[in-house]
């Protein structure tokens, strides 16, 4: 009984005291976790080389990292020079073939990769000494081979060929290039002719200068002994000789005078990118450098920062919103915030970012927001401790960038100590939104009448005209660009002559065919059955087994889906119904259609934007179809669909594309047409 007496005194006494706390108040931080930050055992050779070591007995593995923290170079002319050193670095030595080199490696199950200024390798314990011994030889031993550098350069070339149209390569490629500057290093970007000048003895010339022990850092980290590694490393890198370069000299990078628009014209864009940036001077040791980290954070830092929040969550105009703060040892640093955002939204992205800028200089953030953004600081950071590397990552921070050696270990304790008040500070100070520049990446023709009319703050602001490689230019003319006699009615004429002519096409009264992809190694298989009658038979099939249906008849359809069918009510119907038409041009009224020049992959084109959410493209070459962009909203988010198509191929007079490539958001899938069978018979059974 006195037992069960104290149980009830227990229960009530709980009970009172969980009655006493007010769950509408957010708990007050504890003060920060106390970090004990281990110190790597270090050396240093004498000619000038870092080692540091942690040694972490838990697994058998080791990783090797070789950094050698050279200040920025600008290559100018030789630009590239340093992506194809990169390159090169890591196909064996001068002891040894490529082949044999890559076999080595491959045999221990070990990994092993090169930058132009880095190295990093990681291997099972048993084999670390083997791997370092490799990774030395072939970072002071390169065989710089004729044959190789001809490979490489050729690369080279072609990727920034293949970027050229990327429209968000060509807004980071410009905004680069205006915040900094062209002499800057972080200004210049590579070129094909840059690299088409590039000779093998332009990338030794770089090997000497980059690759040198006074600026290198060895880091060690997993089962090995330190003992053991002093003795190997000192033997393999003793003889190792070079100087630091001499630092190059350049400009700060200057914000511009006022706050500003800088529109780069991409006329293949089928969205915008959307940027404001500034700098300014903060670095790690300057005394702002911790509240500017959370005001960056309470911005832009993710799914719960503001601009999130506001563009994606409120808005809908982007998949996300974001921004980031990049301090740099060497430069000021860069602030950045950005989105990609649906053509349609772009002025209304532009406003609604500044908005966020500006409020977040003139009013307080909450205590809650400053909260949330120290509690995933403290989140990250002491999970990053979890791994060894981080012991060795931070100690060679604090060493090439000459910080206190207490700032990792006080690092939470200053993310704790911020205030509000402070966060409002620093965010005036430093958040340079009337000296920041608005960089917009797009469709000129579609977005650049709203952007010219912007004024944010009650001023229209200036709109500067740039080309993809930042070279200014004047405002297009997108009025002058469609040739004379070129419009909807006379591209589609052309496009059915092209095909087999309008009488063929309509003496089509139905049309059968299977198509064929693969996804993730499943098989995928089409078939299609239309007729002029507004009737589409559907079934997509995934290793023989029907995932999907869709019938339309008329005036009615439905879908089948995992088990389940839905009737076809509304847009949905409407949509099904148009994409019944075996030849969607028929139908359109071109007086309806606005007609524009486009780029298709290179491929000059004309667009025909049939609805306001769908384009078709046509080769003006050939007048083809060559792509089709549908966006559409699903569950809030706007996603935009491309249909490439090629291979056209004639079937009974009529030219079809006999290959079709589908985006699904990062992913594309191409389907092969099996057969296609024009007024052939169809059972009517099919479309009840």
């Amino acid at each position: 009984m006195k037992k069960l007496k104290l149980f009830y005194l227990a229960s009530f006494s709980l009970s009172s005291i969980c009655a006493q706390i007010d769950r509408s108040i957010q708990p007050i931080s504890g003060p920060a976790p106390i970090i004990q930050l281990g110190e790597p055992q270090s050396f240093t050779l004498k000619n000038g080389m870092t080692i540091m070591v942690v040694e972490n007995h838990k697994l058998p593995r080791v990783t090797i990292t070789l950094s050698i923290e050279n200040p920025p170079i600008f290559e100018g002319k030789l630009a590239g020079a340093n992506d194809v050193l990169g390159r090169m670095l890591g196909k064996g030595s001068l002891n040894i073939k490529k082949n044999t080199f890559e076999e080595k490696i491959d045999f221990m199950g070990a990994y092993l990769n090169f930058g132009s200024s880095r190295a990093f390798a990681y291997s099972l314990s048993r084999y670390f000494p083997r791997v370092l011994e490799l990774m030395a030889d072939a970072a002071l031993n390169p065989n710089f081979i004729e044959e190789e550098f001809d490979k490489e350069k050729g690369k080279l070339i072609e990727l920034i060929r293949s970027s050229d149209k990327d429209v968000k390569a060509a807004a980071r490629r410009v905004e680069n290039l205006i915040t900094f500057g062209e002499k800057h290093p972080y200004g210049e970007f590579t070129n094909t002719q840059s690299v088409s000048n590039l000779n093998i003895s332009d990338v030794i010339k770089y090997y000497d200068s980059n690759y040198n022990p006074e600026n290198a850092y060895l880091v060690i980290v997993g089962d090995v002994n330190f003992k053991d590694v002093k003795k190997q490393v000192s033997s393999l890198f003793k003889n190792w000789v070079g100087n630091a370069p001499t630092p190059y000299q350049f400009d700060p990078a200057k914000n511009s005078s006022e706050l500003d628009i800088h529109f780069i014209d991409m006329n293949n864009a089928s969205q915008s990118e959307v940027s404001v940036i500034f700098t300014n001077e903060i670095n790690k040791k300057h005394p702002d450098y911790f509240s500017m980290l959370l005001v960056n954070n309470i911005l832009g830092g993710g799914g719960q920062g503001r601009l999130f929040q506001n563009l994606r969550e409120d808005k809908a105009f982007t998949y996300g919103s974001y921004s980031r703060f990049q301090p740099n040892k060497y430069s000021r640093a860069k602030m950045n915030a950005y989105a990609s955002v649906r053509t349609s939204v772009t002025d209304s992205a532009v406003l609604e970012l500044l908005k966020e800028l500006e409020k977040i200089r003139t009013d307080e953030v909450t205590l809650k927001e400053l909260n949330d953004a120290k509690a995933k600081y403290s989140g990250v950071f002491v999970l990053a401790l979890e791994k060894p590397e981080t012991i060795a990552r931070y100690a060679l921070s604090i060493q090439s960038e000459n910080l206190p050696a207490n700032f990792y270990k006080t690092f939470l304790q200053k993310i704790n100590d911020v205030t509000v008040s402070e966060i409002l500070k620093t965010a005036k100070k430093h958040v340079a939104l009337n000296n920041a520049r608005i960089f917009v990446t797009g469709k000129g023709d579609e977005v650049l009448n709203n952007l010219e009319n912007l004024a944010p703050f009650g001023k229209r602001l200036k709109v500067s005209y740039y080309d993809q490689y930042g070279t200014p230019i004047e405002r297009p003319d997108y009025s002058s660009q469609l040739p004379d006699g070129v419009s909807a009615a006379s591209i589609l004429d052309h496009y059915f002559k092209a095909i087999g002519g309008l009488d063929k096409i309509k003496n089509i009264t139905s049309k059968s065919e299977v198509i064929q992809g693969t996804m993730e190694e499943m098989q995928l298989e089409i078939i299609s059955k239309k007729t002029t009658q507004k009737q589409h038979y559907f079934t997509l099939s995934m290793m023989g087994n029907v995932v999907q249906k869709r019938v339309v008849n008329k005036d009615k359809g439905y879908s089948e889906a995992k088990g389940q069918t839905l009737k076809l009510n509304g847009d949905e119907l409407e949509t099904a119904l148009e994409e019944s038409e075996i030849f969607a041009e028929i139908s359109l009224n071109p007086s309806n259609i606005k007609v524009s020049v486009s780029d298709v992959n290179g491929v000059a084109a004309y667009e025909l934007e049939v609805s306001p959410n769908k384009s078709f493209f046509y080769d003006q070459e050939t007048f083809l179809k060559i792509k089709i962009s549908e966006t559409q909203e699903v569950q809030g988010n706007t996603l935009t669909q491309k249909t490439f198509m090629g291979e056209y191929k004639e079937v009974d007079g009529i030219l079809f594309p006999h290959k079709t490539t589908q985006s699904f958001g990062p992913q594309s899938i191409d389907f092969i047409t099996k057969s296609i069978e024009l007024n052939g018979i169809i059972d009517a059974a099919d479309f009840n």
